[in-house]
């Protein structure tokens, strides 16, 4: 199965990104995978950047508000890390209110399903979101979302 993030770099080292291994059985998947943390929202897969819209990277002014600025993104990246399998990543969301989710998408043959969205938690680095997800504490919100 070919990767979906056609965007990466090959040496992820070279551009400072780190690799780290999760496991996602607390997600009810019984798999481990190796994910590459992904600093630039651009490097994400298209997949899910069809799903997500227009992302800022981090520190990268977005709507944090509905008073909105059409130049501007609705979101802005937090942490990500994409594996051959699956994207994860935290995100902040402007709107009437300001949020803070997680979403997990599962990657197979150029599309994205979202599987898990966790509203209010996450990862502030990979190292964090990697204990997120491991710990069993994130709650998956998917079925309050799609309502």
């Amino acid at each position: 199965m070919p990767a979906c993030n056609e965007h990466a770099p090959a040496d992820m080292n070279q551009v400072g990104e780190q690799t780290i291994r999760i496991n996602l059985g607390q997600l009810g998947l019984n798999k481990t995978q190796r994910f590459r943390e992904i600093k630039h929202a651009n490097l994400l897969p298209d997949a899910v950047l069809n799903q997500l819209g227009p992302i800022a990277d981090a520190g990268q002014p977005f709507n944090t508000t509905d008073v909105v600025d059409p130049g501007l993104p609705m979101r802005q990246l937090v942490v990500a890390g994409v594996s051959e399998e699956y994207c994860a990543l935290s995100f902040w969301h402007g709107g009437m209110t300001l949020g803070f989710q997680t979403n997990i998408f599962e990657l197979s043959n150029g599309d994205a399903r979202l599987i898990w969205i966790s509203i209010g938690q996450g990862g502030s680095d990979l190292r964090s979101l990697k204990q997120m997800i491991e710990s069993g504490r994130m709650h998956n919100d998917l079925r309050k979302v799609l309502r």
